[in-house]
């Protein structure tokens, strides 16, 4: 198991994130290769500054590792998460047994004894027995599972054995230059650039950050929100990413859970936190749920041990 803290002090000072930094991790969700130089111009700063942000973003636990995996796309697995409230009396020790299976990548403990369980499934006929082993030993009875809306795209080919060694070298610390790549597999630069960037090109690949938004001072918030019958999904998710673009780190979508959708928000105090939620109190949703994010824990998952045998 690996464990993002709720807070990180350092014998000096607290690591305290700003506007910034959540910009930056945004990027490095969605592709942890980037370059400094690359960030540096996403963000109008310097190049010895984004490689000093990210440097404290590690030393302050925001950032646990950076990742490489095979993509949804290219094994064409299923992402499911499963959330409700539990009746266990230790949240902890839920998390570490649920941790144990095969599928869960990715558990989020919040107020109330509230839990978000990530899975990802090799296929659907793997749900039925999924969520009723969520079910029974997060001791949760009345379990919400929503199947993650994630666009079908077919693939010219599929990865080849040099893609899948490239990737486990990369597994965790996908940063990784290209020249120590060519070394670690055996073949040249020119040959690890052409396969990374057909992975990149055709999505076969997941290149993201293992990272919590969580630390000291710092406040996140996991909102459900239930829309009005008629109401546009794909603009009002828009419409948020618009107007909260310094708060929200990301939303997720439900194929199976019609007119919902849940945001992950983030914020420097209690306040701003409190303000974000009166302000889309504001927006006419026909409901809205928060719930505030205590911790959160990574696994590893079939995913990551496939990659060690290949």
């Amino acid at each position: 198991m690996r464990k993002l803290y709720i807070y990180i002090i350092d014998t000096i000072l607290v690591r305290i994130m700003d506007d910034i930094d959540l910009i930056i991790l945004k990027k490095l969700s969605k592709n942890s290769r980037l370059t400094y130089r690359e960030l540096a111009e996403m963000t109008n700063m310097s190049i010895s500054a984004i490689h000093k942000r990210i440097r404290s973003l590690e030393d302050g636990g925001i950032i646990n590792a950076f990742i490489a995996r095979p993509s949804i796309i290219a094994l064409k697995y299923l992402w499911v998460l499963i959330f409700g409230t539990s009746n266990a009396k230790s949240m902890d020790a839920v998390s570490k047994e649920l941790g144990q299976h095969e599928s869960i990548f990715y558990i989020v403990i919040a107020g109330g004894k509230f839990l978000y369980v990530v899975g990802y499934l090799r296929d659907i006929t793997e749900l039925q027995d999924f969520s009723g082993y969520v079910s029974r030993t997060a001791h949760i009875s009345e379990p919400t599972i929503g199947i993650i809306n994630v666009p079908y795209i077919t693939t010219p080919e599929p990865l080849t054995s040099i893609d899948y060694k490239i990737l486990k070298t990369l597994n965790r610390d996908a940063r990784k230059p290209i020249t120590d790549i060519a070394d670690d597999v055996g073949i040249s630069a020119k040959t690890v650039r052409k396969r990374l960037d057909r992975m990149i090109e055709n999505k076969l690949a997941t290149f993201t950050i293992e990272w919590s938004p969580k630390a000291e001072n710092n406040f996140s918030t996991v909102f459900h929100i239930v829309l009005k019958e008629g109401t546009n999904m794909n603009s009002t998710i828009q419409q948020i990413y618009d107007e909260y673009s310094q708060n929200v780190a990301y939303c997720l979508r439900y194929s199976n859970i019609p007119n919902f959708f849940t945001i992950h928000t983030w914020a420097k105090t209690s306040s701003e936190s409190q303000k974000i939620q009166e302000k889309l109190q504001t927006e006419g949703f026909k409901d809205l749920i928060p719930r505030i994010v205590l911790s959160a824990n990574y696994y590893d998952f079939w995913v990551d041990q496939l990659l060690r045998t290949k």
